[in-house]
């Protein structure tokens, strides 16, 4: 049985997703950001410089889909928003009480259990645990309505699934895109070579995003037109990604109050994923 198991991993060749009931991970993400915008002449910058850890485990595996469970258990943060700096750490018992861990207490220990397929798509998800705190402090609710963040409904997980389309080889690209509110994206994956089980990827694509957001009680529509690049090591026998990088450059407007304010951003981010 051993051995039959572990030949059919290895002829996985990256085009389904393999996981075991029990099994866990943990994604480690670091993400930097610039932010500039132009109000009447004045430019203004926000920084940001973040980590956050994923605790991921497999908790079913049946009729060919996976339930898998995703934790955020720890957010360090630290950055410049118009002028003012602050720092957190999710560890330190003074922070959390701090205005900003208050927020952040909506994120952390909250788990979300999502049902993928084969192919590494949710199929549905529903989050398991609540908080009567926000759901994230404003600096970083505004970054995700700037880009289109935020709409991974695996909770995390989804990220670090990768299925390569049947009969890839070194050289061969394809095409993926996922329309969410107010945003679209648009990939292109190159397999640029295969090294023992792992497949190096690269990536780009671009990002629209055209959506009115509510920013501490008053309308702003954001459009924005963004271009990425990345690139990323997947396990072919399990559809596992083991490391990625991905850079998004993106220009435009938020729109409020009948004034178009321009906007650049500049986001960088890395992930690391590893078995426990």
């Amino acid at each position: 049985m051993l051995l039959s198991a572990t030949a059919g991993l290895a002829q996985n060749n990256g085009t389904k997703l393999i996981l075991i009931k029990g099994q866990k991970l943990q994604i480690d993400n670091a993400v930097k950001s610039l932010t500039n915008m132009d109000l009447m002449g004045q430019s203004m910058e926000m920084t940001s410089d973040a980590t956050m850890t994923h605790q991921v485990e497999v908790k079913d595996t049946k009729d060919a889909n996976y339930t898998v469970a995703s934790t955020i258990t720890k957010i360090t943060s630290s950055g410049n928003a118009m002028g003012q700096a602050y720092t957190f750490d999710s560890d330190k018992k003074e922070d959390l009480e701090s205005e900003i861990g208050k927020a952040m207490k909506g994120q952390l220990n909250v788990t979300h259990e999502a049902d993928f397929n084969t192919a590494g798509n949710v199929i549905s998800a529903k989050t398991l645990a609540n908080t009567d705190a926000p759901n994230a402090n404003p600096m970083m609710d505004m970054m995700k309505n700037l880009t289109g963040g935020g709409n991974d409904d695996g909770g995390g997980a989804g990220d670090i699934f990768q299925v390569l389309p049947k009969g890839k080889k070194p050289g061969d690209s394809w095409t993926d895109s996922t329309i969410a509110e107010g945003s679209k994206t648009y990939k292109t994956y190159t397999l640029k070579e295969i090294k023992g089980n792992d497949a190096i990827l690269s990536l780009t694509g671009t990002q629209s995003t055209n959506k009115k957001i509510d920013q501490q009680g008053m309308e702003v529509n954001v459009t924005m037109e963004s271009k990425l690049s990345g690139e990323s090591t997947v396990d072919l026998t399990t559809g596992i990604v083991k490391q990625k990088s991905l850079v998004m450059d993106g220009a435009g407007n938020a729109d409020a109050m009948g004034q178009a304010i321009p906007i650049t951003t500049k986001i960088t981010s890395n992930t690391i994923v590893k078995n426990l």
